[in-house]
């Protein structure tokens, strides 16, 4: 077996090659590979197995020595002088001796292997003529080339049929009676008459040819003029599209700053709406008692108030005063606040009669650090005095703000000591109950 692996061309499965193919003699491998003889080649019209052509003066040649009986220039097959002549080695046929010769020289394993060449490349030479002397592809397995038998002689009776049918036409075109002569006069006047048409129609083509021309022109002038329609359009959109993402971007930066104004438009709201004042002075009421950021402002019998709250509430009330009068730039007649925490204290300014040139100054103090029965003993003590100035700078402001907007109203009228018909005074007889409404009244509604 060869070492070469062959595979179907139609199904490519494996193929095992004959013993009748892959131990082919010399000879035999030269009548299938040869391609000097003519024997089965498609240029050939004789068939297959025909005698061979020889020309016409050596076939004379060769009947003038047959007919004169001379046997000298006859190949003899016995003697001694006829022993260089008993055969003739042709060229091809030498190369191939040699080679055997060679064969003798080399090795076993090498003439295996030098066989097993030659029987592939004959096995290729067979399946190559093969593959050009028809439109298969070789080698095939069997069943494919059973299959591929069905299929020819399928065609075969195919072609049989139609061969039949056009013999049998043919025979009818021959069995027909030949045609009158007036019927072939009226076929040539028929004929003239069609060549005329034809004529006509040529020329009926021609001319419409020549139209197709000139509309196959203006087509292309048309379609000229529709590329440079089609480019202005393009540039066009170029520019609507460059156009567009301009206004896009203009929108875009539209929204981003009507947003921005927005939300600053609403923070300014927001900080209208926010008032300092009311965050750093928060200013409420705790039952009986008004308070500013929590510290209650006034004592009861019932309910003791530590002086110290009250203190820091008195210090919290002079420096919301100090806060209210610089920001609204008003200048306070006979008064400075000195706001000091737990201690502030207000200076009041007065006239001195001992020196005109320089006022006197009164400092009085917004703390206490007594008990209630004490602070009652002197009825105009410093912290009466302070409640009394701080009334008066209240009702000032009161009038300040009245000059700005006339609509603002104080919600209880002030006067000298009192706010809202009840003093302010610790030392009065209703100390307790009366200064704590008043104090109330100083900070809330």
């Amino acid at each position: 077996m060869t070492s070469q692996t062959y595979s179907c061309q139609r199904c490519h499965l494996p193929l095992t090659i004959d013993a009748s193919l892959t131990n082919l003699s010399r000879a035999q491998s030269h009548l299938l590979t040869s391609q000097r003889m003519g024997y089965g080649s498609s240029k050939s019209t004789q068939p297959m197995g025909s005698e061979p052509f020889i020309p016409e003066d050596r076939r004379r040649l060769m009947d003038t020595v047959n007919n004169t009986g001379d046997k000298s220039s006859v190949m003899k097959w016995s003697g001694q002088d006829g022993g260089a002549e008993s055969f003739v080695i042709l060229p091809q046929f030498e190369e191939q001796d040699n080679e055997d010769g060679d064969d003798d020289a080399l090795s076993e394993d090498d003439s295996e292997n030098k066989m097993l060449s030659k029987r592939i490349k004959t096995l290729s030479a067979i399946f190559n003529l093969l593959n050009s002397k028809g439109e298969l592809d070789y080698p095939v397995c069997k069943d494919c080339a059973q299959f591929l038998l069905a299929s020819m002689q399928s065609q075969y009776d195919k072609t049989s049929k139609e061969r039949d049918v056009y013999i049998q036409f043919l025979q009818k075109l021959q069995n027909k009676q030949p045609p009158m002569v007036s019927k072939s006069e009226e076929s040539l006047n028929e004929i003239t008459r069609l060549k005329k048409q034809e004529d006509e129609l040529l020329k009926e083509l021609q001319d419409l040819e020549n139209e197709k021309d000139d509309i196959d022109k203006e087509i292309l002038a048309m379609e000229k003029e529709l590329e440079d329609i089609t480019l202005q359009e393009q540039e066009f959109l170029k520019e609507e599209n460059a156009k567009a993402i301009e206004i896009t971007e203009f929108i875009k930066e539209r929204d981003t700053i009507t947003a921005e104004y927005e939300f600053n438009l609403l923070q300014l709201e927001k900080l209208r709406k926010t008032n300092v004042y009311n965050d750093t002075f928060h200013i409420s009421h705790d039952g009986p008692f008004g308070t500013i950021n929590g510290l209650r402002l006034g004592s009861l019998e019932t309910i003791r108030v530590p002086w110290q709250e009250i203190n820091a509430a008195l210090g919290n009330v002079v420096l919301l005063l100090a806060t209210v009068v610089t920001k609204l730039n008003i200048k306070l007649q006979g008064y400075r606040l000195k706001p000091m925490g737990s201690t502030s204290r207000i200076e009041k300014y007065e006239r001195d009669i001992t020196n005109a040139s320089k006022p006197k100054v009164t400092i009085l103090e917004a703390f206490s650090s007594g008990e209630y029965q004490i602070e009652r003993l002197f009825n105009h003590s410093k912290l009466d005095n302070c409640m009394v100035a701080l009334l008066d700078i209240l009702s000032q402001v009161a009038e300040k703000l009245r000059e700005f907007d006339s609509s603002i109203d104080i919600p209880y009228k002030m006067n000298k000591d009192k706010i809202g018909n009840l003093s302010v005074r610790l030392s009065s007889k209703t100390a307790d109950e009366e200064w704590t409404n008043a104090c109330k009244f100083l900070l809330t509604k």
